[in-house]
């Protein structure tokens, strides 16, 4: 098949932070305290991560695309070309938004069986 896919996703971060009491040993005065961030985790929204395994199960070639990540403007392009919700497939200009459509859109096109949809 000569289609190209798209598939748009938002990302969840988590900040790992600690507490810092600067001089401790020192006996540091309290109002010198404060957190930092230790880490950074991130990790795509569950029906987002459902979506791009649901894609890389059928070995589907398609361009995974963060919305979390993208500038501005990116997402302003794609809120304006109709893409409000994650996850949402592109499939040559044809916007299907959410995971069900997605399988059964896939299902339609004989990318996927029913058995691997149910997954």
């Amino acid at each position: 098949m000569n289609e190209d896919f798209k598939l748009y996703v938002k990302s969840d971060k988590v900040y790992v932070t600690q507490y810092t009491m600067p001089h401790q040993s020192g006996g540091g005065h309290w109002c010198s305290a404060g957190y930092r961030t230790q880490s950074t985790l991130s990790g795509l929204k569950p029906e987002d991560q459902k979506a791009k395994e649901l894609l890389d199960n059928a070995g589907t070639q398609y361009t995974l695309i963060d919305l979390s990540n993208c500038p501005f403007i990116t997402q302003l392009k794609a809120k304006l070309a109709g893409i409000n919700e994650t996850p949402t497939l592109v499939i040559n200009g044809r916007i299907i938004k959410g995971l069900e459509k997605i399988r059964h859109a896939l299902q339609a096109l004989g990318i996927i069986t029913r058995n691997e949809a149910i997954c």
